[in-house]
């Protein structure tokens, strides 16, 4: 544990400055990265006062001078004073790149490279270069590699945020999420732009429906997944959104990913221009100065004697002035759709599975619960939900340990992460505003039979030798003991090659447990709801009648709940099935009796047929709880049993 608080006179001044002093006048963390092997740089907002320090990883302690007084920096542009405002960050060779707020009020945001070998540079706020803008991530990604290249292009820093859309002309201030980029090498100007970047560029991201172009406007969170540094080309932006509008429910959310030379085609092409006087945006066809505005120090600008931004001619740095918007959005479709759901957080590892590499993602919402998903024939399929802390209280950070795997993992960003390709399952780390929960990235031991294990389709998992092993784990000498579709989840010729002393590979029957069934004893004209609650939020439920579908005659809740009401011809056995993929899984069975009114207690129903000739299912979505036992849904309260019973009393 290390202490860190904001000083009492800092505390004074929060409160003479009307700040609230049990909320704002602390010192909240928000910004933690390693500088180097033997230090992390943090910083806090100090009471409105932000400051930052050095943390010696060696002895896990706040580096002091000669006197023991705690080394502090001035956090002003890297840290906001606002417990309240996002904020982001990355360490790149010892120098901090920021997306922040630099003043009291919130009014001034800024990008902020701040070091001391070099000049500090930042973004020009007369300019209106950011509109309000909420940071949700950054990422460093080396474009210079690999050595020798014949573009000789500079590495760059990417930020990501949702602002306001002011090239939008709409009565409501409409939210857009952009993409931006700096050069790591830019000086800034020699006469024009002084101080300030001469390569910042954004533009827009744009997650649609791909029917009616609804768009997901708002960026909650994004993960950069890189397969190498010499192979950034590959880079994909995994992005979060929701939207500003509500459609079919009071949340939805959705998940895009960019690929970078959609990200490069956006940052080459045409640019919008602002008219200063008005204020109104426009698409700029005219002649573009050359060098190209924008661009970082390349092979092409040495050629033409320029070899630094502190070189480039003014006409180039004027131009940037206002041509700092690209024209063409980066656009994608949703990969997942969520109705009624609001992921806030992503992280994505690339697994590899026995044909081939996945990229898995785990996304956190905003009631506690971590969806577990696979990206597969052009959708993404939800492996399993996890609920990770108590209904309200939102997962506010997702980062995956991925040193498990063996390896090393980097967080390029607060807010954002950067993957690498491994071989061994980590683990996940959740966390909320008062708890942190850690899952590993595969349980395999929670699929119990071959069906169940191949329909879930995690690449992790595979079944061999009668049980649902880690994927990893199989030695390439032999392959064929080994069982996993992630493409096509065929569970009826792959456990039946995998297993052949099972006669119904599509059946999965549940551990004994004593009686067949439960007993229920109706009253005559009395009402009972059979529940079934199934595994998967994916599976469709069927209801037998002593062997036979229910007909329309029964009433099945929207929660898959059969209302009973008490008859003679209702007696019998009830069994809920859940269909999923062509696989069946027997969820729950009742014996029901129904008492008669002439002779009082009723029999006791009939007896369960031994030895029934039955089929069963399992579950792609496999629902766990990591607070209670019992399984996280997505369904939501309702209130038709109580309204089939007055109907039937009245």
């Amino acid at each position: 544990q290390l202490l860190w608080s904001a000083d009492e006179e800092k505390k004074r001044q929060c409160v003479f400055k009307g700040k609230d002093p049990q909320r704002d006048c602390h010192n909240y963390i928000k910004m933690l990265l390693q500088l180097n092997s033997t230090h992390l740089y943090t910083c806090g907002t100090c009471a409105f006062s932000p400051a930052c320090a050095y943390i010696n990883v060696q002895h896990f302690s706040l580096e002091r001078d000669t006197s023991g007084k705690v080394l502090l920096e001035d956090g002003k542009g890297r840290c906001p004073f606002d417990p309240e405002y996002r904020s982001t960050a990355v360490m790149v060779d010892g120098e901090l790149y920021a997306g922040t707020v630099s003043n009291f009020q919130g009014n001034e945001p800024t990008i902020y490279r701040s070091q001391e070998s070099r000049i500090a540079l930042k973004t020009e706020n007369s300019l209106n270069w950011l509109q309000d803008p909420v940071f949700v991530g950054s990422a460093y990604l080396r474009e210079s590699l690999p050595a020798g290249n014949p573009e000789g292009d500079d590495d760059k820093i990417y930020f990501f945020f949702s602002e306001t859309g002011k090239e939008f002309d709409y009565f409501e201030n409409t939210i857009v999420s952009r993409i931006a980029r700096v050069c790591k090498g830019d000086q800034g100007g020699e006469r024009v732009l002084q101080r300030r970047w001469t390569t910042f560029l954004k533009a827009q991201l744009l997650c649609s429906h791909p029917e009616d172009g609804f768009p997901f406007n708002v960026l909650q969170d994004v993960f950069v997944l890189t397969p190498g540094e010499t192979r950034w080309r590959e880079t994909l932006f995994y992005g979060v959104f929701t939207s500003q509008w509500n459609k079919g429910g009071l949340g939805s959310s959705a998940v895009c990913a960019f690929p970078m030379r959609s990200v490069q085609r956006a940052f080459g092409g045409l640019y919008k221009e602002v008219n200063r006087e008005t204020q109104q945006w426009y698409t700029d066809t005219g002649p573009v100065p050359e060098p190209r505005p924008g661009t970082c120090i390349t092979s092409h600008t040495r050629h033409l004697k320029i070899n630094s931004s502190l070189q480039m001619p003014d006409r180039v740095l004027n131009f940037i002035k206002d041509h700092f918007l690209m024209d063409s959005p980066v656009r994608s479709q949703p990969l997942l759709l969520q109705s009624r759901l609001r992921y806030q957080q992503i992280g994505v590892h690339r697994a590899q599975g026995l044909h081939g590499t996945y990229d898995v993602l785990f996304l956190g919402t905003d009631d506690g619960r971590l969806h577990k998903a696979v990206r597969v024939n052009r959708g993404v399929h939800i492996i399993e939900e996890i609920r990770l802390f108590p209904a309200g209280q939102p997962v506010l950070q997702l980062l995956l340990d991925q040193d498990q795997a063996g390896a090393g993992h980097r967080r390029t960003g607060a807010g954002t992460r950067r993957g690498m390709l491994w071989a061994q399952p980590g683990l996940v780390y959740a966390a909320t505003y008062t708890a942190v929960a850690q899952v590993p990235f595969a349980n395999c031991s929670l699929y119990r039979s071959c069906g169940e294990c191949v329909l879930a389709r995690d690449p992790f998992c595979a079944w061999s030798r009668g049980a649902c092993r880690r994927a990893t784990l199989h030695p390439s000498a032999h392959p064929q003991l080994w069982v996993q579709d992630i493409e096509d989840a065929d569970t009826e010729r792959l456990c039946q090659l995998a297993d052949t002393s099972q006669p119904r590979p599509r059946i999965l029957l549940p551990p004994a447990s004593g009686a067949p069934c439960q007993w229920i004893q109706l009253p005559p004209n009395a009402v009972r709801p059979l529940p079934c609650r199934l595994l998967s939020n994916l599976a469709s439920r069927l209801w037998l009648h002593d062997g036979v579908p229910v007909n329309t005659s029964y009433l099945v809740l929207p929660d898959g709940a059969l209302i009973l009401v008490g008859s003679p011809k209702r007696a019998g056995i009830y069994e809920c099935w859940s269909l999923e993929e062509g696989f069946r899984k027997l969820m729950a069975s009742y014996c029901v009796g129904v008492q008669e009114l002439a002779r009082g207690p009723p029999d006791h129903g009939r007896k369960v047929a031994a030895g029934r000739d039955t089929l069963e299912t399992v579950s792609t979505s496999r629902s766990t709880s990591a607070v209670g036992s019992a399984a996280a849904r997505l369904d939501g309260k309702t209130y038709w049993t109580e309204f089939l019973v007055m109907c039937v009393l009245f």
